[in-house]
């Protein structure tokens, strides 16, 4: 874990004291150190701190960001094989997209893991994980974050994201239906198919424009 720290130069500085879930972060930081490869555990600890940023700027529920931040990719853990025995075993997969492209099934196969073998079972907090690939029409602010913060946390680094950034510190509608936006385009260029989750988002955001956006009760 040192050695990756020191390649990734990134540790949760902020998401681990959020008020009232300080047992519970060091559980499950604990849990998906196991289960995920380094890069990625480091990944998830950057996810759970901007999303906590984020949720200080947009008024999200903060204890419910930092650990839907911390699990999101807890599905990453599972090859190909064990993701596609999971999702038909529980069915999961909600969108033809899914089969041809595993990659949008961990979403959903790590929010059924967070209620099934890691004790959660806040709705906002299985809603967020649920969706932070794919989007959906009616997402609740603390899913539109982890949803933003998974693309902009700072060791990403891709054409696009500089703009996503600056979106994220003043308009987080805006950033979303930007980054559906590039996700299109990227799309379209390799050859994956649409999962028509993230289609109904952008229509829904573009329609919903300007709304005040709340967090979950």
């Amino acid at each position: 874990m040192d050695e990756a720290k020191g390649q990734a130069g990134y540790e949760a500085a902020s998401a681990c004291f959020v008020a009232g879930v300080e047992a519970r972060w060091l559980e499950l930081r604990e849990r998906m150190e196991w289960m995920l490869k380094p890069k990625r555990f480091i990944h998830s600890l950057a996810v759970a701190d901007e999303s906590v940023a984020m949720g200080r700027r947009f008024g999200g529920d903060l204890a419910r960001l930092a650990l839907a931040g911390l699990v999101h990719d807890g599905a990453k853990g599972y090859g190909d094989e064990e993701l596609l025995a999971l999702g038909e075993a529980e069915g999961l997969f909600a969108d033809p997209a899914q089969r041809e492209n595993l990659s949008l099934l961990h979403g959903p196969a790590a929010a059924w893991l967070a209620k099934r073998e890691w004790g959660i079972d806040d709705p906002a907090i299985l809603e967020a994980v649920a969706l932070h690939t794919t989007g959906e029409a009616g997402m609740s602010l603390e899913a539109g974050i982890v949803f933003m913060a998974d693309l902009i946390e700072p060791g990403r680094e891709y054409a696009g994201v500089d703009v996503l950034r600056r979106l994220c510190r003043e308009d987080l509608q805006a950033a979303m239906i930007e980054a559906i936006e590039q996700t299109f385009v990227y799309l379209k260029r390799v050859g994956l198919p649409l999962h028509q989750g993230t289609n109904r988002c952008l229509e829904w955001l573009r329609t919903e424009r300007g709304i005040t956006w709340k967090a979950k009760n």
